[in-house]
Parts: structure tokens; sequence; C-alpha cells
């Protein structure tokens, strides 16, 4: 069985190991990458940096999907608007891989799976903008509560989606934590799911390879639903790596 390669950007932590304390160091959590692991996919990171930025194309053509993950605020800028005094200092190297990798994953066809800020940035790949601030509008607590730790709300799940057919749940309960938001959608993406309280949790694009964004975190609560969506994204990553192998054979 073909194990697809599964790409994932790093951010860049501060991290202290023995007696080195608050060292820059290019990661991402590691439940993110065995969740991929679990679900059938051989993850590469790959880390933040302009050499990649000038030349992403290099990237793509190693991979079989492309894996968004959690992280800081993207910079508003690349959205056209002036950052809230709430965001986080953004990592812009970060920021403009990911959305060239996710601009060229469209263009080939190669499968998307975006979880919390992976959903950000696909949105503002394909053109959209992000609420900032959803503490300004509603009630934040049920999407982040205390910094630093997951809360838990449920979602409600459109029928006739990617995301329903994968699931196959009208509503269950999610892992969150982030505090800004979908704005206006990016050019070929619909709403898939939503909040209680009407907050966007899912966008996915009706063409093309699997493409889906979650505004929660499938990888840190697998059982059931958090894994089945991962797989089914691996799943895609394999059956386009079998069809570029069959072609260069």
């Amino acid at each position: 069985m073909t194990v697809p390669l599964i790409g994932i950007v790093a951010d860049r932590k501060a991290a202290s190991y023995g007696s080195w304390v608050d060292i820059p160091t290019d990661a991402i959590s590691h439940t993110y990458v065995s969740a991929v692991q679990e679900a059938g996919g051989a993850p590469i990171i790959f880390p933040s940096l302009d050499v990649h930025v000038d030349d992403p194309e290099r990237l793509i053509d190693l991979v079989d999907g492309l894996f968004l993950p959690g992280g800081r605020d993207l910079d508003a800028e690349l959205y056209g608007s002036v950052a809230h005094p709430t965001n986080d200092k953004p990592l812009r190297v970060r920021d403009e891989l990911e959305i060239a990798l996710t601009q060229l994953a469209r263009e080939r066809d190669i499968p998307i799976l975006g979880a919390c800020r992976g959903m950000q940035v696909l949105n503002v790949a394909l053109g959209g903008t992000l609420e900032q601030h959803l503490g300004d509008r509603i009630d934040l607590t049920p999407h982040r509560n205390i910094y630093g730790e997951h809360t838990s709300h449920p979602v409600s799940i459109l029928p006739d989606t990617l995301l329903r057919s994968i699931t196959h749940e009208a509503d269950f309960e999610i892992s969150s934590h982030h505090h800004q938001g979908v704005d206006r959608l990016g050019e070929g993406l619909v709403v898939s799911a939503s909040a209680p309280d009407g907050v966007v949790e899912a966008i996915e694009t009706t063409n093309g390879a699997f493409c889906l964004g979650v505004q929660w975190h499938p990888e840190e609560r697998l059982d059931p639903e958090g894994i089945a969506l991962i797989r089914a994204f691996v799943q895609a990553a394999r059956t386009r790596a079998l069809a570029k192998f069959a072609v260069r054979s």
C-alpha cells in the first residue's frame, strides 16, 4: 500500500532543553504529525524560510497532500486589514509559505486539509478575509476560554457536503481554541459547518481535489470524527500518489 507524503509547514517557537533556554526552534506540535501517521500518512515538515517562499514549487512537488495546522494569527496585512490589538505577533514567512503552497496545491489538484489556523490560511489563500476577534461581537468562551486550553462545543454539519460524507453525523462535539474566524469566503469555498452562535466552523470547495478546512482541532479529539477526517484526507492523498505513480509507469 502506498504511504502518501503529507507536507506540513513548521512554526518558529522558543524551546528549552537541558541548559539551553528559549532557543528559536522550527517545530510543530507532535499531535499533528502523530495523527497524520495514525491515519496512514507520512508527514514531512518544512521549516518556514525565505528560500522556500522563493521556490514553493520544489516543496509541493514532493508531497501528495498538504496539511495546514493550527498556530498563531495570520498577518492581517495579507487580507487587507489592520491587526487587532489581541492578535498574536505574526510569522510572516510562515504565512507566505503556507499561502503559496495552498495556491499551488489547488492548481495541481493536491488534497488539502486545514485545522484551526489552517482553515483561515485556506480562506485567505483563496482571496477571503478573517474576522479578527470574535469576542468583539459574541461570547468568545465556547471557542476559547482560557488561553492555552482547549474548549468544547457542538458543531452542526450541513447535508450534502464533503464533511458530512466523512463524519456521517449531523452534529458532534469538537476541540476548540481560536479567537478569529472566517469573514468573507474565498473563491470557490462554501460553508459546511457552523457553531450554535453562527460562527463558521468548516469550509470546503465544491470542485477539484479534496479541499477542506475545519475551525477545530481534529488531532486533539481523534475518536471518532477526528481520525475519520484525517483518514479521508490521507486517503485522497494516497489516491493521488497512486495516480501519479501510474502515469510515471
